[in-house]
């Protein structure tokens, strides 16, 4: 059954609607990127290579792809990516409204889902900074739509194969949230004529082949990249993944993917009300409508449950926010018993409770430059090479790259970061400030406020400042390595190390390897302060890292780190090369210092 024509008056509530809901996404322009990922985009756009992260793996081919041919237009990589943004920000209204019309949804309770879903905080905030995901979940939304319509109309249908797969080229997870309703279309189209189905197939897959073939040509390698993307897709299960030992379990997550997307309690438990009185309704009327949407969007929304990261679920949730927005409004439909006055005001009102709250935060990013920006710039005018040496942390690493290429560096752990060695000239530290407070140098702050509940929680602290508490490598080392950024020590089967003094909870971070010959060994590695125990640790794999909470000594006294291990390898004894030295840990990276 084709949705009845609008009338003359929904027409214009449509295009009032919107157009207020594009003119509003000017509102959230920010003025400069702000987080790890959209530097890596930007990183792309200068110099594309998945190896390296630039971007990230998969590589996101059709976000980078367009991205450079805004570039053409517009001479900055952050402003080209935030014109996509932009543009896919004033489309979130008529791609939510034509799948809600798909879905045989009423003209008020579409407007509604449609204006809802614009104003939620997660998609109003991104649609304006350079990460991929309102431009993502546009074209998904739209590609739903098409293929509902294609139940009826072969051109639909071929259009929405189409942007299916330029969606599955930014992010492979969106060829989830078109299956059922493709498999739905396919299955019409085929009883009709299976060369709709053919051609469409044909579309998808070239577009798909041409997308990622195009990330691996411009990476420079196959083999480079399919091994950059399991090693990162190993990385997502390990640490991200429900499979994580420091994961909370999935139930207490559930709240927090599919209640909490946004941290506001008032907007969240009233929307979440609205939510399950759609999915009561639905159930007791068996509507069709709600269980396609659900078969739509559910499958990818369990997935990100599962496997991304739950600090980032306000970003991640984005992909299936709008079945929420459906839900919500199709829940005020039923509660006000399709009465459009009172459905207008309800379903006015919850809108206008997501514009207010979250405009003050916009406001922020929209006239502030972000702390790790500042940060990297000030490196090119503070940090003189003759005279300074630059440390750089792990999550400030692309933010250096980018803002400040030529600028020698190593890479170290965090805030409380240790070098591995002393390079004769001033050490300087770049990190994220969370716990310490540095004495000197400087410090970009940007004020928490509403952005706090919004976005993923880093990045709000950050200084550049010289690193007074060094360590002493006292006995059993061999002397410094390095390599690009990185840089590592090997010690004997015993070290002793002299940490910085520190008052209260402490941390201490270890990253290291072990000789990969010996791990079948299963070696003991035992951690003491202080001539305490920390740990024993039997070694299963090359790579480990560990974090303790400890007591350090009292009365400000140096903390004496002692590391050991019961085996150790000599190549040169045991005919595997020239190295005649007794290996046994490999220390990456030290990390002491106020929890």
């Amino acid at each position: 059954m084709t949705p009845g024509p609008l009338t003359s008056r929904e027409r214009l509530i449509y295009w009032i609607l919107a157009l207020f809901c594009a003119a509003t996404r000017f509102l959230a322009m920010a003025r400069s990127l702000w987080d790890w990922d959209e530097t890596l985009f930007c990183l792309g756009m200068r110099a594309y290579d998945v190896t390296n992260h630039h971007p990230h793996p998969p590589g996101f081919p059709v976000y980078l792809g367009l991205g450079k041919l805004v570039r053409l237009l517009v001479h900055d990589d952050f402003r080209a990516l935030q014109a996509i943004n932009l543009a896919a920000g004033m489309l979130v209204f008529p791609a939510v409204f034509m799948l809600a019309r798909e879905l045989r949804f009423r003209f008020a309770t579409s407007a509604i889902a449609a204006t809802l879903c614009a104003f939620f905080p997660n998609v109003w905030f991104f649609g304006g900074t350079a990460f991929s995901d309102v431009p993502s979940i546009v074209l998904v939304v739209f590609s739903v739509a098409l293929f509902f319509r294609g139940c009826r109309d072969a051109s639909a249908y071929i259009a929405g194969s189409f942007l299916l797969a330029l969606a599955v080229g930014i992010r492979p997870q969106n060829f989830l949230i078109g299956l059922f309703p493709g498999a739905l279309a396919t299955w019409v189209r085929a009883r009709q004529s299976w060369r709709d189905v053919v051609f469409a197939a044909l579309i998808g897959v070239v577009t798909v082949g041409v997308a990622f073939g195009g990330a691996i040509a411009a990476t420079g390698s196959w083999q480079g990249y399919i091994k950059t993307v399991r090693t990162h897709g190993a990385y997502i299960s390990s640490v991200d993944s429900f499979r994580s030992p420091g994961r909370p379990p999935l139930w207490r997550l559930l709240d927090r993917f599919f209640i909490k997307q946004y941290d506001e309690p008032v907007l969240n438990i009233v929307t979440s009300i609205f939510v399950l009185a759609s999915i009561a309704g639905a159930i007791r009327a068996r509507d069709r409508a709600i269980l396609y949407l659900a078969l739509s969007f559910g499958p990818f929304a369990i997935l990100a449950w599962l496997m991304l990261d739950r600090f980032s679920v306000s970003r991640f949730s984005i992909g299936y926010i709008p079945m929420f927005a459906l839900l919500a409004a199709d829940g005020i439909d039923r509660l006000t018993r399709g009465r459009a006055r009172w459905e207008g005001l309800v379903g006015g009102g919850l809108v206008a409770g997501f514009f207010v709250w979250t405009l003050p935060a916009l406001g922020t990013v929209r006239s502030t430059v972000a702390p790790p920006v500042l940060a990297a710039q000030a490196v090119n005018n503070y940090v003189d090479p003759r005279r300074d040496f630059l440390f750089v942390a792990q999550e400030m690493t692309p933010f250096v790259q980018y803002f400040a290429p030529y600028v020698q560096f190593q890479r170290v752990l965090d805030e409380r970061a240790l070098p591995l060695s002393v390079m004769g000239r001033r050490p300087m530290l770049i990190a994220e400030v969370d716990s310490t407070h540095p004495t000197g140098g400087w410090i970009f702050r940007r004020p928490r406020g509403r952005l706090w509940n919004i976005v993923r929680r880093h990045y709000f602290d950050v200084a550049l400042a010289p690193m007074t508490r060094l360590p002493q490598f006292v006995s059993g080392w061999y002397a410094p390595e390095r390599s690009d950024v990185d840089e590592w020590r090997w010690m004997s089967a015993h070290s002793v190390t002299r940490l910085p003094p520190t008052v209260g909870p402490t941390l201490l971070r270890i990253r290291f390897s072990i000789a990969v010959e010996i791990v079948p060994e299963h070696p003991t590695v035992a951690v003491l302060l202080n001539g305490a125990i920390v740990d024993r640790i039997t070694i299963d794999e090359e790579h480990n890292e560990r974090t303790y909470e400890v007591t350090p000594a009292a009365g400000g006294a140096p903390n004496v780190l002692e590391l050991s291990i019961d085996k150790t390898l000599n190549p040169a004894k045991q005919h595997l090369g020239t190295d005649a030295r007794d290996l046994g840990i490999l220390v990456r990276a030290l990390s002491f210092g106020p929890a």
